[in-house]
């Protein structure tokens, strides 16, 4: 091993190291022999602190550390590696019986938990008033929109205090009154509160002046960076040739500009001489533009070629092009007064937050990190930090590294800050990051480039670089290192989060020919694809059935395809929280049972309790039970002799669902929903063994029931929503289907990485842009208001910040999914139509590394999908009379009279479209009166206007097609927001049936005075037709599926193809 001096020295616990430890090279063997000899060292174990982010984490360290305590009674192993370890186990262990330790038997001794673990022990340890309050739960993920949208509803209400009234109100101006808006807003915030809480505000006030100031912090410090690249550059014969410009801004620019905020004028202009705005590129026209008309043909002729001596300058080249992505220099008043009044409101928000968490006896984990930090910074002493933890920290090591977030960071400092060099305390951080893939979660690459530049607090901190990989052949391992080496960026930046590539050295010496394949697709392949792993995973079981498999993706849709294909194969495989625990089967029954024993007319769900497993009636006892109109199944199920037609075998199936439901029913108000629901499901289920998938999601069903039950929220819209972020258990197996999210950290001996071609879920368009950076500063700017026309410059700043932010991190995903592997690697991916990889996505990066591949599929001439047409839809043969117009439609406090068309058509549609995006086919009057008040409707209107509502809602429920339309389907989004390089487009409704992707747009139109259908849906088809192509221009390159679209308009119930 070429690098055994750096591993050597990690080993001295004298000294302070940040590591950097590529995939597969033993980061965790090393962090476990680091641990073990300071434990042969120290006076207790609680002296030694390893943390690290997941919890599995936490088990695999201990594990390793126990497992080498416990492996000193075997014979010493040969290998080198291990052996040392050995060495270091049977040095702990001495010190272990020295100091009565017995850590063998108390393992709980060992200091190894999560940031989250510690943050939640420093708090309950934390001497204040909050020890009178028990001890408070942590909620669990699918509770955070719920409680957070709580928060946001009665910071609304706040609305009718006087202290308060003007800021809630302004903000919800800001917002075009857009109710649903300003929740978005909140709870978008409430969520990343440990970015701006403790930063922002100063004696209870936002200081936007700070704002202004760390704004223009960046512009000067993005200009003396563009001064130091460009002063190599732009010399003294460049600044001659711009005397001769006829304009006068760019002739009296005789030198390079400096770095100050007046300097960023001239910037500018000498981006403007040099760059094409719209392209980037450097200029290759010099005209009167740029002040040199046609008389200065020498002139032009001499810049022209300077331009042209440019051509590899990139960096250059790059940095003028950002000059027009920088943030406002001065923020104008109303701007600085928006941000003002959001503040308050975002205050408020935080303080009705709190005022549930106390009713609740609950926290989220940002409310536990920001309370740690806020114990600490009381902390004077490092006595008081030990008596809070009971125990002296006297060695932190940090596993992960790379995935920190500021806010860990400003605790990892709090907790070492007053330790000094050679007082014998150390400090161990190790991780990767090329492999920082949690930007989601708040994690900044940036940190472990500023640790390693400037260490943390008073500690120097020495950086060790680790590159030898056990764990892949050395022909994954040579080929990883050509393909990243041309990913990568050349250059390391904090701010935009780019890592230069570290090449590794193979341990391996086994060389095989196919190491990484590629296997190239054209658009609309989806089936061939899938078909073709099931191919590969076929052969590497027939090598090795004991061979483990992973198929890794982007997103869990990607997936969708190729389980329907090994379940047609008969592979058994293991999903990792792909598959939703709405879509499970048993959970269906679950629901339906719920739905049943809250709604004792629900037809439907008794219907499908009684087709349940539990019961299974056939088809046509069903269809008996169902065409009674005037008695409920229950009703039904209390007579069974005296119902017709009902077979005996029927009768009998059905008696014990009575009698179960009959108990629970009499139980009402004596025990609550969720006692009376498990009572059921243990009587229907007493002959019928749970398997452990099904005892595993009854667990997870009984909570959620539980949370609602509790919250006074117990309805099936909430429970089906709040089902959308729970996740199926799935039975082991080899071949392992998960997000390369899941796969990091793990190893398999084939990888396979389907879907190259396909972009990841775009991010919604973001109400407020917020960055945090390394100075323990932050940015943040609102979305525009409605009636601007383009966003400020900050907000756009920060749009583009987290464009490159994405782009970098894309890198470094694909770099986690293809270091997973130990013997092979299989890359599928398909081309867009135009021939070329989709941009933002995996294809686009190893394009030019396949551009040969690439080539060899012909895009016009695709062998076309077999695609199975979506069932034929069936009309209404009477259709929904015109709706009348009603006299309270007209304006009256208008001369001129004006319909609801004209006047309220937007207001409808909205509504409208809110209930069909929500399922809710039948809401109640004072639901809608209340979203109609919100919007500004007359008083006298609400009646009219909710009824015309209600029968829009109920004309889509009775019709033909609504089956087809809003079918429960894992692919199904709505009101999702999707975005190219031109446009940000919102949709409907989408799902995909048969490889093919529907595009739904609802349409709230009516038929004109004596116009014909045939004539209505002529009109419908021109006014939306350019609309809809758009759509299916963004959607069909987003999926890479070919898409059909129709529009619904439920006044005349109608569904138009188009």
């Amino acid at each position: 091993m070429n690098d055994q001096k750096q591993r050597d020295q990690a080993l001295n616990i004298e000294d302070s190291f940040i590591v950097q430890a590529p995939a597969g090279s033993g980061k965790t063997e090393l962090i476990t022999q680091r641990y073990l000899k300071l434990l042969g060292f120290a006076e207790e174990p609680e002296n030694i602190l390893v943390m690290t982010f997941t919890n599995r984490a936490v088990d695999e360290l201990k594990l390793r550390i126990v497992s080498a305590l416990s492996q000193v009674k075997m014979q010493p192993p040969e290998e080198p590696h291990k052996l040392k370890t050995y060495n270091l186990a049977v040095q702990a262990l001495k010190q272990s019986k020295k100091r009565g330790w017995d850590l063998v038997r108390h393992p709980s001794r060992l200091k190894v938990i999560t940031i989250d673990s510690l943050s939640n022990l420093i708090v309950s340890r934390f001497p204040s008033l909050d020890q009178l309050i028990p001890p408070r739960t942590i909620i669990d993920s699918y509770e955070y929109d719920f409680i957070y949208h709580q928060a946001a509803e009665n910071t609304l209400l706040l609305i009718d205090d006087e202290e308060y009234k003007s800021s809630v109100s302004s903000v919800l101006l800001y917002l075009d009154n857009h109710v649903d808006r300003f929740y978005r807003l909140i709870v978008e915030m409430l969520a990343k509160r440990e970015q701006w809480l403790p930063r922002f505000f100063i004696d209870g006030a936002l200081d936007v002046k700070s704002l202004e100031v760390i704004s223009q912090t960046l512009i000067a410090d993005y200009l003396e960076a563009l001064r130091g690249t460009a002063q190599k550059i732009l010399g003294v014969n460049f600044f001659g040739l711009l005397q001769a410009s006829k304009r006068e801004d760019i002739s009296q620019i005789s030198k390079l500009p400096g770095s100050d905020l007046n300097d960023l004028k001239d910037w500018k202009t000498i981006a403007e001489i040099l760059i094409t705005k719209s392209s980037g590129s450097w200029r290759k026209k010099i005209d009167v533009t740029i002040g040199f008309p046609a008389e200065l043909k020498e002139e032009k002729a001499q810049l022209k070629k300077f331009i042209e001596s440019l051509d590899s300058e990139f960096e250059l080249k790059k940095m003028l092009s950002n000059l027009h992505n920088l943030p406002s220099v001065h923020f104008p008043e109303f701007t600085k007064k928006s941000i003002t009044n959001i503040a308050q409101v975002l205050k408020l928000s935080v303080a009705e937050l709190k005022v549930i968490f106390d009713e609740k006896g609950v926290q989220d984990f940002s409310e536990v990190s920001l309370q740690a930090i806020n114990a600490l910074d009381t902390c004077e002493e490092l006595s008081d930090i030990a008596l809070l933890l009971d125990y002296q920290i006297k060695h932190i090591l940090v596993d992960e590294f790379q995935d920190t977030s500021y806010l860990q960071l400003n605790l990892i400092q709090k907790l070492v800050d007053g330790w000094q060099k050679n007082d014998g305390k150390t400090i161990f951080f190790v991780g990767d990051p090329m492999q920082s893939i949690y930007k989601f979660r708040e994690s900044q690459v940036g940190i472990f480039l500023e640790v390693v530049k400037s260490g943390i607090a008073n500690l120097k901190i020495i950086p060790l670089i680790l590159n030898t990989n056990f764990r892949s052949t050395k022909s994954i391992v040579c080929e990883n290192n050509d393909i990243f080496a041309k990913i990568f960026p050349n250059d390391d930046d904090l701010i935009v989060g780019s890592i230069h590539y570290s090449k590794s050295d193979p341990a391996s010496k086994v060389e095989q020919k196919n190491a990484i394949s590629f296997y190239p697709f054209g658009p609309n392949q989806g089936r061939e694809e899938s078909e073709e792993i099931v191919r590969i995973i076929k052969e590497s079981l027939l090598n090795n059935q004991e061979n483990e498999v992973a198929v890794l993706v982007r997103s869990r849709s990607h997936l969708g395809e190729l389980s329907s294909a090994l379940k047609k194969h008969n592979i058994n495989f293991e999903s990792i929280k792909t598959e939703s625990l709405r879509s499970n089967l048993f959970t269906r029954d679950l629901l339906s049972l719920t739905r049943a024993l809250l709604s004792l007319s629900d037809k439907l769900a008794w219907l499908s309790i009684l087709r349940a497993p539990w019961c299974g009636l056939r088809l046509k006892d069903l269809l008996v039970l169902s065409q009674s109109s005037d008695q409920t199944i229950l009703n039904q199920l209390k007579n069974l002799d005296s119902v017709q037609n009902l077979s005996t075998d029927a009768i009998n199936r059905s008696r014990h669902i009575y009698l179960a439901t009959k108990e629970a029913i009499l139980l009402e108000g004596k025990f609550s929903f969720v006692e009376r629901f498990s009572f059921v499901l243990d009587q229907l289920c007493k002959d019928k063994e749970l398997d452990e998938q099904e005892k595993s999601i009854k667990t997870q069903f009984l909570k959620l029931l539980n949370h609602c039950e509790s919250n006074q929220v117990l309805n099936t819209k909430t429970i089906e929503s709040m089902l959308q972020d729970l996740y199926a258990p799935s039975r082991s197996a080899n071949i392992k289907l998960m997000t390369i999210h899941q796969a990091k950290g793990l190893e398999f001996h084939t990888v396979i990485i389907p879907g190259l071609g396909k972009k990841g879920r775009n991010d919604n368009l973001q109400l407020m842009q917020i960055q945090e950076f390394s100075d323990n500063n932050v940015l943040l700017a609102p979305i525009k208001p409605t009636y601007e026309d383009s966003e400020s410059e900050t907000y756009l700043y920060l749009q583009h910040l987290k464009k490159q932010q994405s782009h970098f991190e894309l890198m470094r995903l694909l770099y986690v999914a293809m270091s997973r592997a130990k013997d092979t690697v299989h890359l599928l991916g398909a081309i867009s139509k135009n021939g070329r990889p989709t941009a933002g996505s995996f294809l686009s990066l190893l394009g030019s590394y396949y551009e040969k591949n690439l080539d060899t599929v012909n895009v016009q001439n695709q062998i076309n999908l077999e695609i199975e047409k979506a069932p034929k839809l069936i009309r209404n043969k009477t259709l929904t009379p015109p709706l009348e117009r009603e006299e309270s439609y007209i304006d009256k406090s208008n001369n001129n009279p004006k319909t609801f068309d004209l006047i309220y058509q937007g207001t409808l549609g909205t509504i409208v479209h809110y209930y069909l995006e929500h399922a809710e086919f039948n809401p109640s009057t004072l639901s809608i009166e209340t979203m109609l008040r919100e919007r500004g409707v007359p008083t006298r209107l609400l009646h009219s206007l909710s009824n015309l509502i209600l029968s829009l809602l109920v004309n889509t429920r009775r019709d033909n097609n609504f089956e087809w339309i809003f079918k429960h389907r894992e692919s199904t989004e709505v009101e999702s927001e999707f975005s190219d390089s031109a446009q940000t487009i919102i949709v409907d409704r989408l799902f995909v049936e048969d490889g093919v992707l529907w595009i739904i747009d609802f349409k709230t139109a009516s038929l004109n005075e004596g116009e014909s259908i045939k004539a209505f849906i002529e009109r419908q088809k021109i006014a939306h037709h350019a609309q809809i192509k758009k759509y299916s221009d963004v959607l069909e390159a987003f999926f890479q599926l070919p898409s059909k679209s129709a529009l619904y308009c439920p006044a005349v119930s109608q569904l138009i193809f188009l």
